[in-house]
């Protein structure tokens, strides 16, 4: 259960627990979570080794209602404490002691907020609907429990109280949880951004979480709220009798999110699971076909219908009679037996495929981690996918690492990057070899770009270049290069151990002798010490040249750039395509053996072909493979390719890797 931001708690305070100590036998504090007017929450190692997290609720606090909140815990957890459902957090162990509220509950992987954060910094607004839909479609199905068949809301739904765990949403923090009926139903402490008009009157409804729940939902989707008041009094006037703003949301959603904002309960939908009904049915024209969709739609259409069956009192422990008098969830006429909810939940992934015929299993992609379920990405456009052949994945090491939600269905070569970060796209993909032409062709930013390794050729700036491998000592080169020296009348001077320069002074330029013009190449030699390094020569003109001899060296650079590739290429280049430096920035988006998109990382490229590509990264790479987006070459743009990391090796705090493209899916 991941940190609550201080904005949301309400509090400044310092923790008043420390790391390393056991408040309860066995229960080993490891950090802080959180903390709010309620208390505060921290990572514990149980007995066995389990991590769980570990509430404390004191009857201490500033404001003099300590012991109401402690009193409003403890009767939340008599009520939750035996309701058990997939998508509501476990709580697992309650003790009291000395005036403080001590509360063991399962330990979730995140809140549904940081997976808000993750995608702004992709440059989203919010949550990909399709994602954002199959969440709430788990906190619906939770709600709706414990309010038809226990008579209960939770009246804190917000995005903080919305935790992940292995890519579904559980419903968490139980602090508000009342009955619908009685004194105190109302008489509890809330958060005024989310709270419905009716619980602001005294009078919660089975139909608040749900006015709630579409105030996330906006929140969540477009980075925007549909009341504009700053203040705490402000927000609470507006539920009350302000209008909405929905403007932000997609035009087919707008009027079912109205629905379920209605000032007055009997307005809305009957329950938050037809809430998210109402939203499924919703066609976005950006959204494509998607069977994980479609598998979300008729699971929520059964739980509705399931949820809609008349049951006897037994079938509620809460008051069943006042559910049945609303007439909201139940049929008069069906006494059957409702079969139980609970054991809801999206299938497992498949297997990784690509399409067309077989080609034999991928090369294992290999993350070296394991990584836990996550929730799907969007599926690819029909035209792309025919018949899919299964590809075997290796089995997972021990060690795990967190990674994002967006789980792709199928591998591709080139893929639009809104598929890696949860977006649909309708966006058809560049063909392999056109995406790695146009990076290469950006990279020579026009100049001449050589058919073969070992061939010449020229850059933007007008230079001339080869590269090539070798194993011929440093010491060796100006020895290797007198023959260049004595063939083309060149001067060889050694600046540094790994640069060699040749020069020839050709003439002068203007009526009385001006500045000195000519050609000199720069012999760039392998640092390291490997047996087998590569050579880099650089060809170019200095000062003015006259008109002739510009045209002279046209013809005379190349030549002599191959003599000095004669003279030191003693290894057979095994390289199908050459390499052209590049100082492009570069996108990675790491992908598991799972198809699981991890966290994005920023990098430098170093060098580029048709073949694949170098780059500099600030921190290792986790995984065997990467998809890599190149944002500054437009005929690129929105497109990643599938690079499999070949070499890796460390330069004081960067890292260099060696990628090749896996351009056959």
């Amino acid at each position: 259960m991941p940190q609550v931001t201080t904005a949301e708690s309400g509090t400044y305070r310092a923790y008043t627990k420390l790391a390393g100590s056991e408040p309860l036998p066995g229960y080993r504090l490891i950090a802080p979570l959180g903390r709010g007017g309620f208390g505060e929450v921290w990572k514990c190692e149980a007995p066995g080794g389990l991590h769980k997290a570990i509430k404390f609720v004191t009857s201490e606090s500033e404001d003099g209602r300590g012991g109401e909140r402690f009193g409003q815990e403890l009767a939340a957890f008599e009520q939750i404490k035996a309701i058990r459902h997939p998508f509501l957090l476990t709580l697992e162990r309650v003790e009291q002691i000395r005036g403080e509220l001590i509360m063991v509950m399962e330990l979730a992987d995140r809140q549904l907020q940081d997976r808000v954060v993750e995608c702004r910094n992709c440059g989203l607004p919010g949550i990909p609907r399709d994602e954002l839909l199959s969440y709430f479609a788990d906190a619906a199905e939770a709600l709706d429990v414990i309010s038809a068949k226990f008579n209960l809301q939770h009246l804190d739904i917000k995005p903080a109280n919305l935790f992940l765990v292995s890519g579904h949403v559980k419903v968490g923090d139980y602090g508000l949880v009342a009955q619908l009926e009685g004194p105190d139903a109302g008489n509890r402490g809330l958060t005024p951004r989310y709270v419905a008009p009716e619980v602001l009157h005294g009078t919660p409804s089975s139909c608040s979480d749900q006015y709630s729940l579409a105030l996330v939902y906006q929140e969540l989707l477009t980075g925007t709220f549909p009341y504009a008041g700053r203040t705490p009094q402000q927000l609470m006037l507006q539920h009350v009798s302000g209008k909405p703003d929905l403007s932000p949301l997609p035009p087919g959603d707008q009027a079912v999110v109205a629905r379920a904002l209605a000032k007055q309960p009997e307005g809305r939908f009957p329950s938050c699971l037809a809430f998210v009904q109402g939203l499924m049915s919703v066609e976005v024209a950006t959204a494509l076909p998607s069977a994980a969709m479609n598998f979300r739609r008729a699971r929520v259409d059964r739980s509705v219908a399931e949820m809609n069956i008349g049951g006897g009192a037994a079938d509620y422990p809460g008051d069943a009679s006042s559910v049945a008098e609303r007439g909201e969830l139940t049929h008069s006429g069906n006494t059957r037996r409702p079969e139980p909810t609970q054991s809801f939940t999206l299938p497992g992934r498949p297997h990784l495929t690509v399409p067309g015929a077989a080609k034999g299993p991928l090369p294992a992609l290999v993350s070296g981690t394991a990584r836990p379920g996550a929730a799907r990405g969007p599926a690819r456009p029909q035209a792309l996918v025919t018949t899919p052949t299964p590809v075997e994945t290796p089995p997972p090491l021990a060690e795990e690492v967190e990674a994002g939600l967006v789980v792709l269905d199928r591998i591709f070569s080139v893929i639009p990057v809104a598929a890696l970060i949860g977006m649909s796209s309708g966006e058809r993909s560049l063909d392999p070899q056109a995406f790695s032409a146009a990076v290469v062709a950006a990279a020579a930013a026009g100049g001449h770009v050589p058919h073969a390794s070992g061939d010449v050729g020229r850059l933007a700036d007008g230079a001339w270049v080869c590269q090539f491998p070798s194993t011929v000592p440093a010491s060796v080169v100006p020895l290797k290069l007198d023959v260049v020296r004595e063939r083309w009348g060149v001067s060889v001077e050694q600046t540094d151990p790994a640069h060699l320069l040749m020069r020839r002074t050709a003439g002068s330029s203007g009526f009385f002798g001006g500045k000195k013009f000519g050609y000199e190449i720069s012999v760039l030699l392998p640092t390291g010490g490997k047996a087998v390094g590569e050579i880099t020569v650089l060809g170019r003109t200095f000062g003015a040249p006259d008109p002739k001899f510009a045209r002279e060296v046209t013809d005379t650079l190349p030549r002599v750039l191959c003599d000095v590739k004669n003279q030191l290429g003693n290894v057979q280049d095994r390289r199908t395509t050459p390499r052209v430096a590049c100082g492009l920035a570069v996108t990675l988006y790491p992908v598991h053996s799972d198809g699981g998109i991890d966290t994005v990382v920023p990098a430098k490229c170093r060098d580029v072909s048709l073949g694949g590509m170098g780059f500099t990264v600030g921190e290792p790479l986790k995984t065997k493979y990467v998809y890599a987006a190149f944002p500054g070459v437009s005929a690129t743009a929105g497109q990643a390719i599938l690079v499999r990391i070949t070499r890796s090796q460390s330069h004081g705090h960067e890292r260099h890797y060696g990628a090749q493209y896996r351009t056959d899916l």
